[in-house]
């Protein structure tokens, strides 16, 4: 081979294999926006997770197991969070036969330090896990496609999506959670 042919076969492989990143970089892309999803909804079958607390015990959910959920994700550095935590509290005490309520914090690890804090200063009744990142992807939110906080999350006896709420919608579900747990009672439960 002459010199120039060595040049032109490097600059045909350094064309394909600019080309193979670039193919590769693009299904990657592809590949990761595939996994993120929208906010589920009504009738959906909602997704499981096992969490870990402050404390490091295990925080469950497990749909369809006969009892009606909600699945309230939230961080301590959102303003809307901490006005509705109180509410999801009384939520909680009032529905508590009726509906589990587990709560989900996005803040992770690294700031478990100001999650510990928050939750000691307003003792929440409710079990919260803390979501992690596995692969690149939230454990528990992702699969929910959470996108704001707070979101709650309201899963039938059946282990189905009866409704979703994020951010400001938190205040319709505030406002009608009365009316929705009834309607939510209508159906009928899975056997356990």
């Amino acid at each position: 081979m002459t010199r120039h042919s060595h040049r032109g076969v490097r600059a045909v492989a350094s064309v394909l294999l600019f080309v193979l990143l670039i193919a590769g970089g693009t299904a990657v892309a592809a590949s990761e926006t595939r996994k993120l999803r929208t906010l589920v909804h009504a009738g959906e079958k909602a997704p499981g997770f096992s969490l870990k607390d402050i404390d490091g015990k295990t925080v469950a959910f497990r749909p369809g197991r006969g009892k009606a959920a909600l699945v309230v994700f939230w961080s301590v550095f959102c303003p809307m969070c901490k006005e509705m935590m109180p509410v999801i509290d009384r939520f909680a005490a009032r529905h508590g036969g009726t509906v589990r309520v587990v709560g989900v914090n996005l803040d992770g690890k690294r700031f478990s330090n100001a999650v510990r804090a928050w939750m000691k200063e307003t003792s929440p009744g409710i079990p919260v896990g803390l979501d992690e990142i596995r692969d690149d992807f939230f454990i528990a939110s992702d699969p929910y496609g959470v996108e704001k906080t707070p979101t709650a999350v309201l899963v039938d006896g059946n282990g189905l999506v009866h409704g979703a709420w994020a951010a400001e919608d938190m205040r319709v579900f505030e406002r009608n959670a009365d009316a929705i747990v009834a309607d939510l009672r209508k159906r009928p439960a899975a056997r356990k």
